[in-house]
């Protein structure tokens, strides 16, 4: 895939309508995002998605920071972040990024956690730890159009847009390097 100019807007909505139908038809927020961006930027792969499995309703469904959100900081990790424990610089980049999609998706929503968002958009939070709690979930339209599936396309958004302007600062701050042409 070729990064441009001409192409980065298409990219991004690519990626927000991907979170959207992901979790719409599939769940699981954190995995939604994820796997919008991998097949948006052609970048990742399946042990990120995989990685991703827990991270959603709030990470091991616990309610606190939303899987959405948590996607794209993984993300933004592999592009940018260390690759030892000695890469001082590179884990202050990606501690900077990731400070910038959480105060995006924050001003988006109000919030960053999940049960707060889901008191926003249902009225009242859910315990997802239980089976009840999940059917209710549903029952209030967690997984409908309107629901979670609308915080996965603008966490998808959020963090796409994100990556763009780090491919637009210069590839060589990001891991795919042979994929960017600017």
């Amino acid at each position: 895939m070729n990064f441009d100019e001409e192409n980065y807007a298409q990219i991004i909505d690519k990626a927000a309508q991907l979170g959207y139908e992901n979790e719409l038809k599939y769940f699981g927020c954190s995995q939604a995002v994820v796997s919008a961006l991998i097949e948006s930027f052609g970048i990742g792969g399946p042990d990120i998605l995989r990685a991703s499995t827990a991270l959603g309703a709030g990470i091991a469904r616990r309610g606190n920071v939303c899987g959405a959100l948590v996607g794209g900081l993984m993300m933004l990790g592999f592009l940018v972040g260390r690759d030892d424990l000695d890469m001082d610089e590179q884990y202050q980049r990606g501690q900077d990024y990731g400070d910038k999609l959480y105060r995006r998706f924050e001003e988006r929503f109000g919030t960053a956690i999940c049960v707060e968002i889901h008191k926003m958009k249902f009225g009242k939070t859910f315990d997802m730890q239980t089976e009840k709690g999940r059917e209710l979930f549903v029952a209030s339209g967690g997984h409908d159009p309107e629901g979670c599936p609308l915080v996965t396309k603008e966490g998808a958004r959020l963090a796409a847009a994100l990556i763009v302007e780090i491919f637009k600062e210069g590839c060589a701050m990001a891991r795919i390097v042979s994929r960017c042409s600017l």
